[in-house]
């Protein structure tokens, strides 16, 4: 079982808890209020006549039994012990060795999630997702995996990576992910219908959040964006591209796969989308503010179609507009 469970289970500890508890108590009141009316004793006496027969400790009557009396005390001996039997034993078991470590870690889990803000969260973890895990971990942040494999479940456990057990479809699971305050979604279901649907919940539930779907063909990709994706991915795609590249530009492949291999968290293309903040503002003064300088500009996008190549740092920036750059710093927060 993992350590977050499903939003339909996610009580399933505390209603346990007070079951077995209620059993037990069930079993005592029972006993009490039944040898107070057939006896006629006081509560104190019934209850300890109650307490000993139910744990067949055997210390002997507290007071003689009449006829009535053993017929109740054969009947609360039959029924009231296996009860008591039954609860003791699976409160046991639930405290110290299930349902309470998995729930402590559960809640742990729903506080750090509950504190998360502009975090990205993946939904599936397909060989992409698992891709995209991987890239947004090595700059840095925060994610949030919503996953129904137990043995993906496991792997993001291992790694202390927050997740949520369930399907990314429903609209729980992704308030339980924090849709409402995530910056970022990125689907990767194996399902393009799936994809779809996660697309359209997640608009449903913040509108302003940036959606990313997997796609499998172009027909897919243009009705992923008709209901409201803000980036399609095909990932046969871009790996044919890259095949491509690698063929007919073998020496542009090699020196970017060599430097992003040799040097992982030094080395980063980075497409970065300019708000209010810069309008009007120099280049010079975006990349000493957000990069320290420590960044080179490959091309600025105007308008769609309309690309700048290597500008210069006097240009005016202006919101909106798109920076194509290389540097070995996490881009700024917008």
């Amino acid at each position: 079982m993992s350590s977050y469970l499903h939003p339909f289970m996610r009580h399933s500890f505390p209603r346990k808890l007070i079951f077995l508890s209620g059993l037990v108590l069930a079993a005592l009141l029972f006993g009490t209020s039944g040898y107070m009316m057939v006896e006629g004793w006081s509560f104190s006496d019934s209850l300890f006549m109650t307490v000993i027969t139910l744990a067949t400790i055997g210390y002997g009557e507290t007071h003689k039994l009449s006829l009535a009396g053993r017929y109740f005390t054969i009947a609360l001996i039959v029924f009231g012990t296996g009860v008591v039997g039954y609860g003791i034993s699976s409160l046991t078991l639930m405290l110290f060795q299930g349902d309470l470590p998995h729930y402590l870690r559960r809640r742990k889990m729903e506080k750090l999630i509950a504190q998360m803000r502009q975090h990205t969260i993946i939904c599936g973890l397909s060989h992409t997702g698992r891709y995209a895990l991987e890239e947004l971990l090595s700059a840095h942040h925060q994610v949030v995996v919503i996953e129904k494999s137990e043995a993906n479940i496991a792997l993001l456990q291992e790694r202390g990576i927050p997740y949520i057990v369930g399907d990314a479809t429903e609209d729980e699971n992704l308030a339980a992910a924090g849709i409402d305050r995530a910056q970022a979604l990125i689907s990767c279901l194996s399902s393009d219908a799936d994809n779809a649907f996660v697309v359209v919940t997640a608009k449903s539930l913040n509108a302003a959040v940036m959606v990313v779907a997997k796609a499998e063909n172009e027909s897919s990709r243009k009705k992923l964006q008709a209901v409201g994706a803000d980036n399609v991915v095909i990932p046969s795609h871009l790996g044919g591209m890259n095949m491509a590249n690698i063929v007919a530009h073998p020496e542009t492949h090699h020196f970017f796969e060599h430097l992003h291999h040799r040097y992982p968290n030094q080395f980063r293309a980075q497409i970065h989308v300019l708000d209010e903040r810069w309008e009007g503002q120099s280049l010079a003064r975006f990349l000493r503010d957000s990069f320290a300088g420590k960044a080179m500009v490959v091309a600025l996008e105007h308008s769609p179609g309309e690309v700048e190549f290597a500008p210069g740092m006097e240009v005016l920036l202006h919101a909106g507009e798109s920076l194509l750059l290389i540097s070995n710093q996490v881009p700024p927060a917008t």
